[in-house]
């Protein structure tokens, strides 16, 4: 609790915690920074509609609001590594559009059963306690052009991870944006949030290559970004045959420097605030989010990122 403690103090907005399949469970670990912290946003990022029912992923954010005194926010999307266990993702537009229709109804109390596509609850079903907040604000996780124009329907926020491509960026937010028009909602009703692989060090080196071997992991799960930004199928291909059993190191080997700028934000801390300036001179970007490695060393790397990025541009 000590990392969550020191996010809090050095004046981070957010603090989420990703819940990909294989690593560490989010929920647990949310709760305990909830109870730990007072001021600083919590949350998942992002739950998946595949593994856990609607009902339960809404007890989480629930409770996690409540512990919290209604910090929490919901993290969605359709997963990732769900392969590597044989979970087939049909209709992820309509499963996570379901998952959000059933958690706000459940927390504002409205639920009276519930007929969907891929989701069904009986009439009877409600929650048993009384929610803090009959709402928690809901970011959908995506890179797709589709969950985009869900999002600027039924979100608050979207959340492109990794994502470091201004290009990409904007193609995102003309989705968005059609999304908020059909829905009859204001353009700034749902921001864009850029999560990005980070690694700050005052060895820039050092910096760049702790981020390629992060982005080792990620790569050949991000199709379609992966073609749009010019990333060779012959370089995915490569990624991916180490990626895929566990040798990281080696699948660093073959991302190209081209790539990890587009995925990652690395250097020194003032290398990377003017990265970040560059981008915000490019992309209306409301949020960024610095996700993992961070640097070498974690708790150096937040003082970095804390003491030395953020007030530049405060």
């Amino acid at each position: 609790m000590s990392l969550a403690k020191l996010v809090e103090q050095l004046g981070f907005h957010t603090l989420s915690i990703y819940d990909d399949l294989f690593f560490k469970p989010a929920w647990p670990i949310l709760s305990i920074v909830a109870a730990n912290t007072s001021t600083i946003r919590v949350g998942p990022a992002v739950v998946n509609p595949y593994l856990i029912h609607p009902a339960i992923t809404a007890g989480n954010i629930a409770l996690l609001d409540e512990i919290s005194g209604g910090r929490a926010y919901l993290g969605i999307g359709k997963g990732a590594f769900l392969d590597f266990v044989g979970v087939e993702t049909p209709t992820p537009i309509t499963a996570v559009r379901e998952t959000i229709d059933i958690v706000q109804r459940l927390l504002d109390g409205s639920m009276k059963g519930y007929k969907g596509d891929f989701f069904n609850i009986d009439e009877s079903a409600s929650f048993r306690w009384k929610p803090v907040k009959p709402k928690v604000p809901i970011v959908i996780g995506t890179w797709g052009q589709r969950m985009a124009e869900l999002a600027g329907k039924a979100a608050d926020e979207v959340k492109a991870s990794p994502l470091w491509d201004a290009g990409y960026a904007t193609q995102l937010l003309t989705y968005i944006h059609k999304g908020t028009a059909d829905a009859g909602r204001g353009i700034n009703d749902v921001s864009l949030c850029l999560g990005v692989l980070t690694s700050v060090s005052e060895d820039e080196a050092e910096a760049r290559e702790y981020a390629r071997r992060a982005l080792a992991i990620y790569l050949p799960h991000l199709s379609p970004m992966t073609e749009a930004v010019g990333v060779s199928s012959d370089e995915v291909n490569k990624v991916s045959a180490y990626s895929s059993v566990g040798d990281y190191a080696k699948a660093a080997r073959y991302i190209s420097d081209r790539t990890l700028e587009n995925f990652a934000l690395f250097g020194t801390p003032g290398l990377l605030c003017r990265k970040i300036q560059k981008m915000l001179d490019q992309v209306p970007v409301d949020r960024i989010e610095f996700g993992t490695p961070h640097g070498p060393d974690s708790i150096t790397s937040i003082n970095l990122l804390g003491r030395k990025v953020l007030p530049w541009f405060s």
